[in-house]
């Protein structure tokens, strides 16, 4: 940990401990909340060791590292704040509302909203997603039956209740983190949730559990979190203790029950239905837009707001068609990598190539953007074309995910047709090496490939 405590305290004295409000991570950036963004020389910290590029959006400065040292640096942060080092004032570390009145309004501040819900959620998602993944797999190779036991204990009901209890109460913490998204407080979010899956709703008429789906758990615990806020300031002090939970469950909840569920119901519907009748109209032309135009939302740090959709996606459909289509953007920046690694004399970008290619083959594609194509300019351009190749061609097969948690090469123990969407990432990498080869790319900004800063303002 001496290694990320020094880069933690560097990144510190940059940004000044008193000016962060709140630290988190996803799996390769370190997000920060900060009072006075404007402050902040994205140059200084693009110096420090393994940083791979800086990117601002709103107030949120977000610096990554790639998977692993993200996560590392971001508890560094977090000791170094709790412990008060330095002379600056100590901050509180949490993702709450210290910054919920200060962010900026439009679409990407509500997508930002998104991912800061669902990111904290993607360890379970992930390790969730792999296990049922798997043991569909397992399952359509005949590795696996209902009749397959070990010590007696059937192995295929031990992996459902593995893969599945996540998901089946998924709704409770995304309405708790909704909930503390927008001021309120984490419980009263939980119990948003919860009322959309309780199982005393099939004793009320037109309702069901889980019929509001996580859209409908989205919109309640943000509702109840912003209720609850909102009773409490006007509450007086003597009584607010127990009125305020007690107006918010009863009149929130009510509404939840009787205007959010179905609401969200009919959203997770149109949601579903809407994605198949544009692929089903658009097919290769839809496809190719939205694996071409991935890579620029995964440096808007704005990817993970896709997430609720491929949920709803999974819950109505079964699987999530978008998934294999967006993950052949990652493909296509492979390959144009490649192609720079092949053209490029510079050793030290060879390096760099070398020790982002493994990460990036797996689906995670920040260190080759920020290390390789984004400075490099034009690669990144044959990045995007080439997904778009390779999402014209996954649109065309219908191959869907059953389950989320990976990109790259390990989707395929997750999609309906692994082989067919292997073949759609050996396109794309043929695609953007060969339209990155062609297009080439200014030697000399090679010297500058290893970091980045972006302004997404």
């Amino acid at each position: 940990m001496a290694e990320e405590r020094a880069i933690a305290q560097t990144i510190l004295d940059v940004v000044g401990r008193a000016n962060v409000r709140a630290a988190e991570h996803c799996m390769t950036r370190l997000r920060l909340d900060l009072a006075d963004v404007e402050s902040v020389d994205p140059n200084r910290l693009k110096k420090i060791s393994g940083v791979k590029g800086v990117v601002r959006t709103g107030n949120q400065l977000q610096i990554i590292f790639g998977p692993g040292l993200a996560e590392r640096v971001t508890a560094a942060v977090a000791a170094e704040l709790r412990s008060g080092g330095g002379s600056a004032p100590q901050a509180k570390v949490e993702p709450s509302e210290a910054g919920a009145e200060t962010r900026p309004g439009g679409v990407r501040s509500f997508l930002k909203r998104i991912a800061n819900i669902f990111l904290p959620l993607l360890p379970a998602i992930i390790g969730s997603g792999l296990i049922i993944g798997l043991t569909n797999f397992f399952v359509r190779i005949g590795w696996i039956t209902d009749q397959t036991t070990v010590a007696g204990v059937p192995v295929l009901a031990v992996l459902q209740v593995l893969g599945g209890t996540f998901l089946a109460f998924m709704h409770i913490l995304v309405g708790m983190n909704a909930a503390r998204e927008y001021g309120g407080p984490p419980a009263i979010g939980a119990l948003a949730g919860m009322l959309l899956i309780a199982p005393s709703l099939q004793n009320i008429p037109n309702m069901a559990p889980g019929r509001g789906g996580i859209i409908g758990a989205l919109i309640a615990g943000a509702f109840l979190g912003w209720l609850y806020k909102t009773v409490n300031r006007r509450m007086p002090d003597t009584i607010s203790v127990m009125a305020s939970p007690f107006i918010t469950v009863l009149v929130g909840g009510a509404v939840i029950l009787f205007v959010v569920q179905p609401v969200g119901f009919y959203a997770s519907n149109w949601i579903a239905n809407g994605v198949k009748a544009l692929l089903d109209v658009g097919g290769p032309l839809v496809g190719a837009v939205l694996a071409g135009t991935f890579l620029p939302m995964v440096m808007l740090g704005i990817h993970q707001g896709t997430v609720p959709i491929h949920v709803e996606l999974i819950n109505s459909l079964g699987n999530t068609p978008l998934l294999p289509i967006l993950a052949m953007a990652g493909a296509g920046q492979v390959g144009a990598s490649l192609a720079v690694y092949v053209k490029t004399r510079n050793r030290e970008l060879r390096q760099i190539i070398l020790s982002a290619l493994p990460v990036g083959i797996l689906g995670i594609g920040e260190p080759l953007i920020y290390g390789v194509t984004l400075p490099l300019g034009r690669p990144f351009v044959a990045a995007c074309l080439g997904g778009a190749v390779g999402g014209a061609f996954i649109a065309v097969t219908k191959i869907g995910a059953l389950a989320l948690g990976v990109s790259g090469v390990l989707l395929a123990f997750l999609v309906t047709n692994p082989a067919l969407y292997l073949l759609g990432i050996l396109i794309s990498y043929i695609a953007g090496f060969a339209i990155s080869y062609a297009m080439g790319f200014d030697e000399s900004l090679a010297q500058n490939s290893q970091t980045f800063a972006f302004t997404a303002d």
